[in-house]
């Protein structure tokens, strides 16, 4: 009796373990598009422009050195890149970090704000759809990543400007941007934020966890910029890990208006009734369900033998 009281306990205690499925691509509400992607090499004075058009997908990626996971998702994300315009930027892991020294205060602060769970690997696609895991949800990691890029931001016509200035011994560092758009293609009171993005377009670290030895992308500071459409400021670049490849990347943000709450209506008495399980039992997962069957079936032979 005590060994099926046992067995019953430790098959109800697997049972309850949540599952590894990796979860599906979901859509981002509370948030807006971010798009742009506008860049130049920080070691000269340079300006570039894109038109809506021809602008890249903008994908972020959430990962660390450690994250042996983390080098499937970004294999995939090479992958797609073959045959789509997209600008990855990869995000280290900061806040709490002993082995990655990739990461940056203000990316992790970013992560949080905006996306609220840092979890390597995250993939976000056009700020709008967030795929966490390494395991895909339909096919491949490809098929999955191709679909979440199919999706168009309806951005309209318009054009995103930068001017770098790189400055020398007697001037600082200034960025100039001029963005053209139709915010009637936005919710009504929705603003734009603009910000630069310092990446370091290729860092050697053999000491990490996973296997890698470069890593390609490395978002090394965030500077705001406000929500000017168009203005100058003058910058302090971070010293780039190793080399002298850091680029200058002019990235845009939607911020959605706050929602509306409703007032409720004082002469509503309404009383909600509470909702009663259909089964009037609570849940159970199949393999407890398998289990107790199987006890009960060998309980009954016994006694019957």
């Amino acid at each position: 009796m005590r060994v099926r009281v046992i067995l019953v306990v430790l098959i109800l205690g697997l049972s309850s373990i949540p599952s590894t499925q990796a979860r599906a691509p979901e859509t981002l509400t509370d948030v807006g598009a971010v798009f742009g992607g506008v860049h130049v090499y920080a070691n000269s004075s340079s300006n570039a422009s894109l038109d809506f058009s021809s602008m890249p997908a903008i994908v972020e990626d959430y990962t660390a050195t450690w994250c042996e996971s983390c080098v499937r998702v970004e294999h995939a994300l090479n992958d797609v890149e073959e045959t789509n315009n997209m600008q990855q930027y990869h995000f280290h892991r900061f806040i709490g970090e002993s082995e990655d020294p990739l990461g940056s205060q203000e990316g992790d602060d970013r992560w949080n704000d905006r996306y609220e769970e840092r979890i390597p690997p995250t993939a976000i696609f056009n700020g709008t759809i967030r795929q966490i895991g390494s395991s895909p949800h339909g096919e491949s990691l490809q098929d999955d990543y191709n679909s979440n890029l199919e999706k168009s931001l309806q951005l309209g016509a318009g054009t995103s400007m930068l001017t770098w200035v790189a400055g020398n011994g007697e001037t600082s560092p200034s960025v100039s941007w001029n963005l053209v758009i139709d915010m009637a293609n936005f919710p009504e009171n929705s603003t734009i934020k603009s910000s630069i993005w310092v990446v370091e377009e290729m860092v050697y670290f053999p000491d990490g966890g996973n296997g890698e030895e470069y890593y390609p992308e490395s978002v090394r500071a965030i500077i705001e910029l406000g929500e000017e459409l168009s203005g100058t400021k003058e910058i302090t670049l971070p010293a780039a890990y190793d080399g002298d490849d850091l680029e200058i990347h002019l990235i845009h943000e939607v911020i959605l208006p706050e929602p509306v709450e409703e007032t409720p209506d004082e002469n509503d008495t309404t009383v909600d009734e509470p909702i009663e399980d259909a089964g009037g039992l609570p849940s159970i997962s199949l393999i407890a369900v398998l289990a107790i069957t199987m006890i009960a079936a060998i309980t009954v032979q016994r006694k019957q033998q």
